[in-house]
């Protein structure tokens, strides 16, 4: 996966996110009606 600058990515695939961290980018995940801007490390 190639990204340039980061980038944002709503997933519930944890391969994915995963891949879009390794790559720079954040993920967003929803919990208990919150937007959550997920840690880069877990």
């Amino acid at each position: 996966m190639h990204v340039r600058s980061g980038g944002i990515v709503a997933t519930i695939d944890a391969g994915l996110k995963r891949m879009v961290r390794e790559a720079g980018g954040s993920v967003l995940s929803l919990a208990n009606d919150r937007v959550v801007l997920e840690p880069d490390k877990i």
